[in-house]
């Protein structure tokens, strides 16, 4: 039973800033931690706290004073840690320290599925300072082409498509200059079109709410594009999604919170992944597509979870399609502005549009902006 209404959130930025407002419908206190930086959370929160939240001890300290009825984020891999780390000191359940580290290292959870006999690609670890040689004798047996990805980074940062053996070197300096932690994966290309599929878990049982049908740049970096909600799949590829997805979280030993795993579905019908994280997906895809299109209040359910209880499955809108598009060009701006012109009732949110850099876009930090779209489900079918 929850003893109060103080809700203790992670982070300030755009990002967060959704569950600050959900939480706040949901007649939640809202106390927001973060370092000072002049994000959106830090005016929206009721109570705005200038913590650094990877000081633990500190931020211990400062959970111990409010005593809260939980503790949420959503969308940071980095806000994750000291979350979970306050729900267990807490005795609210939340997943385990192993799972923890396992599903934010690419590497330890391609081990695991592949362990848990989860269909993969084949993989090696490569670390930095490692000898080409050692590495391509390592590979000798993959098909190309190839990716490598740092173990330890998100949102695109790091990735590189390397076609041939003549590229291998290039492909592993460029993840090595990114990941901190001097290891990436290198893998076997997965071919075929991008989805992710949303999901909430609660003690060990899952349920999917929504699958993403993305699109990126491409190789070499892949930096997603768009994304749109409900996927363009059949009933029999959706049901196979659904049971390749729960058989995937059990081997990592999801039980708790959100879920964002990003896989391809291959020309001759695989799915294979190419990670899956125990947070909701970025870029709006958790906080705004999911409930759009599928009527579940997502955030609820995450706020539900961290506060100790069951999330419900009741539905708060009626389903549509929503779509999110990135600002990468003049051109994609143009359409946003004319869009805003023409039909602005089919927008249902923005970001600030930043200017349109001539630089290659070589991660989601570096795009211009973004806006979602909505539209009744006939209308798109």
């Amino acid at each position: 039973m929850m003893t109060n209404n103080r809700l203790m959130i992670l982070g300030t930025n755009e990002y967060q800033n959704p569950l600050i407002l959900r939480a706040k419908e949901l007649g939640y206190e809202t106390h927001v931690f973060g370092w000072p930086h002049g994000e959106i959370g830090e005016t929206t929160a009721d109570v705005y706290h200038p913590v650094n939240i990877l000081d633990y001890d500190l931020l211990w300290e400062e959970c111990r004073k409010l005593n809260p009825c939980g503790v949420a984020s959503v969308c940071s891999e980095l806000a994750m840690h000291p979350m979970n780390y306050l729900l267990r000191k807490m005795g609210i359940p939340c997943n385990s320290v192993e799972t923890e580290t396992i599903t934010t290292n690419k590497y330890l959870m391609r081990k695991a599925m592949k362990e848990g006999g989860v269909d993969s690609p084949n993989f090696i670890l490569v670390k930095k300072g490692q000898d080409i040689a050692d590495i391509e004798k390592s590979v000798a047996a993959f098909t190309y082409p190839l990716i490598i990805k740092p173990c330890d980074l998100s949102s695109s940062r790091g990735v590189y498509k390397i076609e041939s053996p003549a590229m291998l070197q290039h492909g592993v300096d460029y993840a090595m200059e990114w990941s901190k932690t001097g290891e990436a994966i290198l893998e076997e290309f997965i071919d075929g079109p991008e989805y992710s599929g949303e999901s909430i878990a609660y003690r060990g049982e899952y349920k999917l709410l929504a699958i993403t049908e993305k699109s990126t740049t491409g190789a070499p970096h892949f930096v997603e594009t768009g994304h749109r909600q409900p996927a363009r799949l059949s009933a029999e590829m959706t049901k196979k999604v659904e049971e390749i997805l729960f058989k995937a979280f059990r081997s990592l030993n999801i039980e708790y919170g959100a879920i964002h795993p990003e896989f391809r579905i291959t020309p001759d019908g695989r799915i294979l992944f190419m990670e899956i994280a125990t947070r909701m997906g970025g870029d709006c895809i958790g906080t705004d597509l999911v409930p759009l299109s599928s009527g579940y209040d997502f955030l609820g359910m995450v706020i539900d979870i961290c506060c100790g209880k069951a999330p419900s499955f009741r539905k708060i809108r009626p389903p549509m399609v929503a779509c999110n598009h990135y600002i990468m060009t003049a051109e994609d701006l143009t359409e946003f502005n004319n869009l805003m012109v023409s039909a602005p009732e089919k927008v249902w949110r923005h970001s600030e549009m930043k200017p349109v850099s001539d630089s290659p876009v070589l991660k989601s930090a570096d795009r211009a902006g973004y806006y979602i779209t909505i539209d009744e489900l006939d209308n798109t079918l």
